[in-house]
């Protein structure tokens, strides 16, 4: 009894301890936790409350009940993948996604190396000030400017030119002709973000110790392969973090873009599953066929980033978790 209550004694100490330091930091960092209060509620409201409407999915939505209505199961997720068109809207879907999270990273990747080796630091700060421009253009404009430089008037710029070297022999209708719209849609997508994209790399490019490519210069190792064998081992896991969050939005393929530049002749390759919850989830009022769909892609998002953060785990030693 005698031992038993003194490591209990000493139990309650260690505790008392924990909780008093605990309640300093509090107090210590208290300001800062004031400012995360702002942040935190609108975590709350706009990212948890939301999640509340899941339940619509399993229900009949009604006007008079929107989310108590009769519960019907699994109803609309076999409708979801029993329909024509779940093929190839999942298709266009993984499809559009996988080339733009891609070439995206592999464009933010080359531009911040290409960047950071940059000697001239006003023209370098001038680089970067109009590679961040794009990103904050609204997918309206852009569509607007695609329209235009992709026309099939002769007169148009991309036409054009490609008429006057020689290379084509009559207009190409880049927005009609379905064989066009994925490699158009990636590259307004890798110009639109590739300056913004590229933030974080560089950042992570600056951070790497000097001393390193000092050495490697004294080895007698040429830029290429300073960039070979300390620049990209540098910098791998900003890059798996970044690319396994990206896998987790592999069924994210853009509603703006897709919604603005398809077209009737383009649509077996531009309906995604964005476009396709807006057109019969919202305009046709199919609410819980909607959310079905909607908490479908959340699902199977959660899914593939816990995947690819376990393939990184195993195979390359290093994961977000």
């Amino acid at each position: 009894m005698r031992v038993s209550s003194v490591f209990r004694w000493k139990r309650d100490v260690k505790a008392g301890y924990r909780g008093h330091g605990i309640r300093k930091q509090i107090k210590r960092q208290k300001v800062h936790l004031l400012l995360l209060i702002p942040f935190v509620v609108f975590i709350l409201v706009f990212k948890y409350v939301p999640m509340y409407g899941s339940l619509l999915a399993f229900r009949e939505f009604s006007y008079r009940t929107p989310f108590g209505g009769e519960w019907i199961g699994f109803k609309y997720f076999s409708a979801f993948f029993n329909s024509p068109d779940f093929a190839y809207v999942m298709r266009n879907t993984v499809v559009i996604s996988t080339l733009n999270l891609v070439f995206s990273t592999v464009a933010a990747i080359a531009f911040a190396i290409l960047i950071c080796e940059v000697r001239n630091a006003i023209f370098k700060k001038f680089v970067q000030t109009v590679s961040y421009l794009p990103h904050f253009i609204s997918w309206v404009v852009v569509a607007g400017m695609a329209m235009t430089i992709f026309s099939i008037d002769e007169l148009a710029p991309v036409n054009s030119l490609l008429l006057q070297l020689k290379l084509i022999d009559k207009p190409i209708n880049f927005l009609g002709e379905v064989d066009h719209f994925w490699p158009l849609v990636t590259g307004l997508n890798v110009w639109k973000n590739v300056g913004w994209n590229s933030i974080i790399y560089i950042a992570a490019i600056t951070s790497i110790d000097k001393q390193m490519y000092e050495s490697a210069m004294i080895d007698g190792a040429s830029r290429w392969k300073q960039i070979l064998h300390i620049t990209l081992p540098s910098i791998l896991p900003t890059i798996i973090l970044l690319f396994t969050f990206g896998v987790g939005y592999i069924l994210n393929a853009g509603l703006d873009q897709q919604l603005f530049l398809q077209n009737p002749m383009n649509m077996p390759h531009a309906e995604v599953l964005d476009t396709y919850v807006l057109k019969y989830g919202l305009q046709q009022a199919a609410y819980s066929y909607g959310a079905a769909v909607g908490l479908f892609k959340s699902v199977v998002g959660l899914a593939l980033l816990l995947l690819c953060n376990y393939a990184c785990r195993k195979f390359l030693r290093m994961g977000i978790f």
